[in-house]
């Protein structure tokens, strides 16, 4: 490694005379990065600097820089980035004499096009495609000497992909044939470590192939449990694992089954514990939801309902947390992100207090309708469609399935459609008694109810579901409703300076910054900025409106405003949740990554008075990407913001209200239940949930005098 590192050191020496030295450094340094680091987020920017910096005429640099990134984005799961980098590495290499990258670059077209299948980007016929990309590298393959040393491992690895595409496509013969050869090629050429993944996937195929086949398949999965082990592979290893948990619980062997399943948690965590970037865990978290889900549904089975509930915890938190402790600052990257237990957590539940907090699994990526259709075909690799309800109080907890597919309640568009969906008083009749009814004996008398939504529960406006006598569930007399990302987050004691701002406690700095902008002509607020300067004034704060450069002022002064109140336009990017944005001034805006990267805040409470502000994109490891996350990893513990397109008048009365009662010294919680009161009596057209029922809290914020 220091070898390495020295020559991507003089590598850098001759760059100052020849500058295509400095890309093919990046392109070095990248692949330390990924494959030592496992840093996949720092090679990506590397990888992109060098494909940025090459030119159009050298295409070797270009192609193995896209065959980097194409690793990177498999290494991310971020499936069709992977695929197209790969397909641009085939266009940049074919016309070279470089048989080794060439045929690297097609196994991977294969790679992105399983790994895309089955996670469900991907529909049934790129298997066919995905095949024949393997065919084509054999055949370049086959062009080069067979006494070539890197021929061998590349062979393998194209068996390997090979088999796995036959095997999606239920051809077992022909799976079973891939993996065979891929087995004869590893024990000739000495891979002993390798070898380990054929029996790995001879035992998955035994085992899709029926219970008939289930002895064959456990053999094989403990060889490879084995060889990996030996081998100090914990990823392969928690593969083999994960599969032997399904076939014993196929077979009605639950507490087998159980002990296999946690014993791939444990795996889990060890291979995330020895990932650096925060990048590169949440791909990992999305890689092993399912690890989780298997866990939590056997100790359900076994009533084990305390297992149950810290597993969910476990497996939802570990995302959020760990950007909450790694994106930041030194002292923060520090902090090892804990879960809490349940024990924990109704420790810290006041008698008045109860917790729903659910879990869906089972859902993958795209439409509802596309995943019913591949559900069939995905079933080995994906927990059945599951919701489950966890009722917790201070001293009960009770483990409920909803018998509900999480899929009957994914909407069919992540934009403004969100509210047609959920608004529907049928619709919400419904969701009340799948989601809230069961619990009812729970939820009598509590002051407040904490929802921890998962999945595709997040789209869901818990407020406006009402009950068989059309009362909602936010009603005069009923309970404060708070959201979270997880009893974790709202309970995390252990971080409360996420940011590494431990000399500036929350109660100084300017009472509040308020920012505003009523946006450009043909797209212009009436209230935005009006509603800032009134906020500001009540709480003698300070409001910076109109074309005023506000970005920068808002990263000086925002550190250690107690509240952070911005109204504008917001917009939802669903493809790239990220690149979500807040329009603060004429082409001026404000992306949920430069907030995630560059914003650093000691605030009691963000107020997000935008279109679209909560609106976020749910991966399969349920980690919440959008302005909320972003804005909650920034330091704030808690985040007012919206579902959907708000109302622009009627936000800005639920916001006077809003703040008024904060400046009472009121809860944040009971200051925006009051004011979802008060807007819906305050004239007959706002009783519609549409105008007050976007409106959530989510995080844990307590509340302080506005006078410090």
């Amino acid at each position: 490694l220091q070898k390495c590192r020295t020559i991507i050191d003089e590598l850098r020496t001759c760059a100052e005379d020849d500058v295509r030295f400095g890309s093919w450094c990046d392109l070095f340094d990248g692949i330390l990065a990924n494959e030592h680091e496992r840093d996949w987020g720092r090679g990506e920017r590397l990888f992109r600097a060098a494909l940025d910096a090459a030119s159009t005429d050298d295409r070797l640099l270009r192609g193995r820089a896209c065959l980097a990134l194409a690793v990177t984005y498999h290494n991310l799961d971020r499936w069709r980035e992977a695929l197209a980098f790969s397909r641009q590495a085939v266009a940049a290499l074919e016309s070279l004499d470089k048989p080794i990258d060439l045929a690297a670059a097609w196994i991977n077209v294969g790679i992105a096009y399983n790994s895309g299948y089955r996670y469900g980007i991907f529909d049934e016929p790129v298997l066919a495609e995905g095949i024949d990309a393997c065919y084509r590298a054999l055949d370049v393959l086959a062009t080069m000497d067979s006494a070539s040393v890197q021929r061998p491992g590349l062979e393998a690895s194209a068996m390997t992909t090979l088999g796995i595409l036959h095997n999606l496509a239920g051809q077992w013969e022909q799976a079973l044939d891939a993996f065979r050869r891929h087995l004869a090629i590893c024990q000739e050429a000495g891979y002993a470590c390798r070898s380990g993944v054929s029996y790995n996937n001879l035992g998955e195929v035994y085992a899709r192939m029926g219970s008939e086949y289930d002895d064959l398949a456990c053999d094989a999965l403990e060889q490879a449990r084995r060889i990996h082990s030996e081998c100090g592979d914990d990823f392969r290893t928690l593969e083999a694992v994960q599969i032997l948990a399904t076939i014993t619980a196929r077979a009605g062997d639950y507490e087998r089954a159980l002990a296999y399943a946690l014993e791939a948690v444990k795996l889990a965590e060890v291979v995330r514990v020895g990932i650096t970037s925060s990048e590169a865990r949440a791909g990992f978290s999305v890689t092993t939801a399912n690890v989780y889900a298997e866990a939590v549904l056997l100790a359900k089975r076994l009533d084990q309902t305390h297992l149950a509930f810290d597993l969910v915890e476990q497996s939802r938190s570990r995302a959020f947390l760990d950007s909450l402790a790694a994106g930041t600052s030194t002292v923060s990257r520090m902090v090892e992100a804990a879960t809490v237990d349940l024990h924990q957590v109704q420790q810290r539940l006041s008698p008045d207090a109860v917790l729903l907090e659910y879990f869906t699994c089972g859902v993958l990526e795209g439409s509802a309708s596309k995943q019913k259709a591949r559900s069939r075909s995905l079933q080995f690799y994906v927990p059945p469609l599951t919701t489950l309800l966890f009722v917790i109080t201070h001293d009960t907890i009770e483990a409920l399935d909803l018998g509900l597919s999480p899929l009957d309640v994914l909407p069919g568009r992540l934009d403004s459609a969100v509210e047609r969906h959920f608004l529907q008083p049928a619709i919400r009749l419904a969701l009340y008694r799948r989601l809230v009814y069961p619990a009812r004996h729970l939820l009598a008398g509590k002051r407040r109810i904490t929802i921890v939504p998962h999945g595709p529960l997040h789209y869901v406006p818990f407020g406006a579901l009402m009950d068989e006598d059309g009362q909602t569930l936010l009603h005069d007399g009923g309970p404060e409703l708070v959201y979270g990302p997880s009893a974790s987050v709202l309970f995390r004691d252990d971080l409360t300076s996420p940011l590494g701002l431990p000399d500036t406690p929350k109660d100084s700095g300017t009472p509040c910054l308020a920012i505003g902008y009523n946006g450009d002509a043909g797209n212009r607020l009436r209230f935005a900025e009006e509603e800032a300067e009134s906020i500001a004034a009540m709480l003698g704060g300070q409001a910076i409106t109109g074309s005023a450069d506000k970005r920068k002022r808002l990263f000086q002064q925002g550190r250690n405003a107690r509240y952070l109140h911005i109204s504008c336009h917001g917009d939802f990017d669903p493809d790239t949740p990220l690149a979500s944005s807040l329009h603060l001034a004429p082409g001026e805006f404000l992306t949920a990554q430069e907030v995630l990267d560059d914003l650093r805040l000691n605030c009691q409470l963000v107020t997000l008075s935008a279109c679209e502000s909560g609106l976020s994109r749910v991966r399969r490891g349920d980690e919440l990407m959008g302005l909320v996350r972003a804005f909650m990893v920034a330091g704030a513990p808690a985040v007012v913001a919206t579902l959907w397109r708000v109302d622009e008048r009627s936000t800005r009365l639920l916001m006077q209200k809003f703040y008024q009662e904060l400046a009472a010294g009121t809860e944040p919680a009971t200051a925006l239940h009051r004011s979802q009161l008060y807007l819906r009596t305050l004239d007959s057209r706002y009783t519609d949930p549409f105008y007050w029922a976007p409106f959530v809290l989510i995080g844990n914020a307590r509340q302080m005098s506005v006078d410090g």
